[in-house]
């Protein structure tokens, strides 16, 4: 990590607010289990618009939480 990266990530706070602090645009989900015995599950953005733009992912449920439970 270079002088000035490292700078810039020390600046950064332990606790940084996604929006305000990261950029990050947050968007409301839908998790859907799929598959005979739920082994899936489809994290679909819930704006339909979006699924043009292939921002869905595919995972296995013990990957999924509620980062509301986890702070």
């Amino acid at each position: 990590m270079s002088e000035a990266t490292g700078e810039v990530w020390d600046a950064v706070a332990s606790n940084p607010k996604p929006n305000e602090d990261l950029g990050y645009d947050l968007q409301p989900l839908n998790v859907i289990t799929v598959g005979e015995a739920n082994e899936q599950c489809m994290v679909l953005p819930s704006n339909s618009n979006h699924l043009e733009n292939d921002e869905f992912m595919v995972a296995d449920p013990s990957s999924i939480c509620d980062l509301h439970e986890h702070r």
